[in-house]
């Protein structure tokens, strides 16, 4: 068991509709309808198009903005930015969403990076100062190999996202 950060593809509309009913996120979170079918119901295309990075959310941020809770947009999007999802805590805090021209904004900055320059940025002893999460990097190549291929994963996601003008739900959860 670990915290796990999620993302999940969604339309504009549907960002619209969360942020004027905030508690429409468990649809979302959840993948199952807890709201009958009204007129202020998700569109059911974001209940199918997800991504996690796992335990590795924090590394993956670490490696594109060099610090452990701060950065620049967008590179720091997995922890800052966007708009939150009313007060609706999940576990650990509100969603956040972005809409389809953050995106790709987003995935503009993205793909530029690759495995080889985010290793670059692997500083084991720093890492474990500001507490990256889960605390595995003390000299571990293989926690660094699996949070770059979630990077990777990450980074299709992304483009398939932008290629599709969606946006995007990030959230954060015990799993």
């Amino acid at each position: 068991m670990g915290v796990h950060l999620h993302l999940a593809a969604i339309s504009d509309f549907n960002i619209s509709r969360l942020m004027a009913h905030p508690q429409l996120i468990w649809t979302l979170v959840t993948a199952e309808t807890r709201f009958p079918a009204s007129r202020y119901a998700l569109e059911p295309e974001c209940i199918t198009l997800r991504e996690s990075l796992g335990e590795y959310w924090h590394g993956i941020h670490y490696l594109l903005c060099g610090q452990g809770w701060n950065g620049q947009l967008p590179d720091a999007f997995l922890l800052d930015g966007g708009s939150y999802v009313g007060n609706v805590d999940l576990g650990y805090g509100p969603a956040r969403t972005f809409d389809s021209g953050e995106v790709k904004h987003i995935t503009q900055a993205l793909v530029n990076k690759t495995p080889e320059t985010l290793r670059q940025h692997f500083d084991t002893n720093q890492m474990l100062d500001e507490d990256i999460y889960p605390p595995i990097w003390d000299g571990n190549t293989q926690a660094l190999d699996a949070c770059l291929k979630r990077f990777q994963a990450m980074q299709h996601f992304m483009r398939h996202v932008a290629e599709n003008d969606l946006g995007l739900a990030v959230y954060l959860q015990e799993t």
